[in-house]
């Protein structure tokens, strides 16, 4: 990058004098344009650093907002007793030393009672035995280590000693993974450690052998296998129940895969992501080897509805139904805005765009537990205004902007994705942004800080399966463990639809 600033720099001095032009004007213009690029590939450049070395956030406080004197270009015009609503105050509350929170009611107590022995309940002074006023109650947390144990099944047989009639026996129970020592408890175990607690296999072989249990990693991935296969029909009604709400939300993050036919061990796959809020949300995983347009519309088909998602393409083909709308991610927008504001040549215009959005927020915030209906009319009374404004300037700014510089492009994406972004005005389910599903795609992304990869393309697919079901529990309130554990334990008696339909982790809700 900076020896393409260098090289862009270079060409204006490098040029030979006989093609310079001879007019002042047309040569201040050349020399101008080019100061252009240079200011915003060296944007460029200082985002770059920024963003390896410096620590990473999204929030851009209050104060770093007011620290330039640009409050008539930068702040919008509002009356006074607005613009005191607005006004924030820092306040600083001393800590009180010595209070900790209180242990969860949830948990089992164990009582230990240590009281005067039975010399010591008489008066020193008169002897007169002494009365129970009250108790002094402390509470410490403990723990037990995981332990392993055996589960021995033992099925007596019985002959008739009369005569040859054959041996009899109880029928063997049915079990997740038959001839196998893997119990639900156990997969479901592992299920846990690695979908949500981002633990590797090898890393939980050195786990189970610390407690006992001679666990291989590779005996571990091929119940891992075994059980996703036969969790599809689950994932199948999940699915289902997914594509009939109205309002879907999307988004994708890479994910490499060792082995996969066509393919080098070097270039990128997709974990692929959706997110259907409300009473009993949804969250579903699939893994695909590319991040083509027809992903999308193989994953909506049969959907109608609101369709939230980023500005990639790749959208485009799934949004054209004709009962498919599409929404914007105003956070896509914002991160831009404040990578210009971190930058010299954008630090106006990405300043007054946090400070719009900042309201945009502040009102999402303040009916965040309303009504629908009432979310509805809020946004359409406080934020359209705004929004309407915000449009304005953008237009005006987009033509003072230089065009390769990073304010630039964040104005450009923004009035490109801008129908999609104020789409969230008309009904008072939709968000605002993406962060709900963005939100899940975060465990994914830590797992895959610990594994780096997948072998395969199978293994990948397992992934998505446990990822989906982990995250479902977790958005319904569900212990993960729990719920998994119950299900691996019910599943292999499920046949019918009926049945599986009471395996889904919101049946009980």
């Amino acid at each position: 990058m900076a020896l393409a600033i260098f090289n862009s720099f270079g060409r204006l001095f490098l040029m030979k004098l006989d093609n310079l032009p001879d007019d002042i004007e047309t040569l201040k213009k050349l020399v101008l344009a080019k100061d252009h690029e240079i200011r915003a590939l060296q944007d460029i450049v200082n985002l770059l650093q920024r963003k390896k070395y410096a620590p990473q956030s999204e929030i851009v406080s209050s104060n770093q907002l007011g620290l330039f004197n640009e409050i008539e270009e930068n702040i919008l015009e509002d009356d006074k007793a607005e613009t005191e609503e607005e006004t924030e105050t820092i306040t600083y509350e001393r800590k009180k030393r010595g209070k900790r929170g209180r242990l969860p009611d949830s948990l089992p107590r164990e009582e230990v009672i240590i009281d005067l022995s039975d010399e010591e309940k008489f008066c020193a002074h008169d002897g007169t035995p002494l009365q129970k006023i009250g108790e002094e109650i402390s509470e410490q947390l403990e723990i037990i280590p995981a332990k392993v144990f055996i589960r021995k099944t033992i099925r007596p047989k019985y002959s008739c000693p009369c005569c040859e009639q054959g041996v009899k026996t109880a029928p063997v129970p049915k079990t997740l993974l038959p001839k196998s020592m893997a119990s639900a408890s156990l997969i479901a175990y592992i299920i846990v450690a690695k979908f949500m607690d981002a633990l590797p296999l090898y890393r939980q072989e050195v786990i189970f052998a610390r407690i006992g249990a001679l666990l291989t990693r590779q005996s571990m991935a091929r119940w891992l296998i075994k059980v996703s296969e036969k969790l599809i029909p689950l994932y199948n009604l999940l699915q289902e129940r997914m594509l009939e709400t109205n309002y879907i939300q999307m988004d994708e993050t890479p994910v490499q895969v060792l082995r996969e036919e066509g393919k080098k061990a070097t270039t990128k796959s997709y974990m692929w992501v959706r997110h259907a809020p409300g009473l009993n949300p949804i969250v579903l995983y699939d893994y695909y080897p590319n991040r083509s347009g027809n992903v999308p519309l193989e994953l909506l088909q049969g959907f109608e509805g609101h369709l939230q998602c980023d500005g990639y393409d790749g959208y485009a083909p799934a949004c054209e139904h004709p009962k498919v709308t599409r929404l914007g991610c105003m956070d896509h927008s914002r991160r831009k805005f404040r990578d210009a504001f971190k930058t010299s040549g954008g630090k106006g215009t990405g300043k007054k765009a946090l400070v719009y959005m900042k309201k945009l927020y502040k009102i999402e915030d303040q009916i965040r537990d309303f009504a629908p209906e009432k979310k509805r009319d809020v946004r359409q009374s406080k934020s359209k205004p705004i929004l309407e404004e915000m449009k304005v300037w953008l237009e005006e700014v987009k033509n003072k902007t230089a065009p390769k510089s990073v304010a630039a492009k964040a104005v450009s994406y923004t009035l490109n994705e801008w129908n999609y972004l104020v789409g969230y005005l008309e009904d008072g389910h939709l968000n605002i942004s993406n962060t709900w599903v963005e939100n899940k795609i975060r465990p994914f992304a830590i797992g895959r800080k610990n594994w780096l990869f997948s072998t395969s393309a199978k293994g990948a697919s397992a992934s998505a399966m446990y990822y989906s079901l982990v995250e479902t529990a977790k958005a319904n309130g569900l212990n993960p463990f729990d719920y998994i554990n119950e299900m691996l334990d019910k599943l292999p008696h499920a046949e019918t639809v009926e049945d599986y339909e009471e395996l889904l982790p919101f049946s009980k809700n």
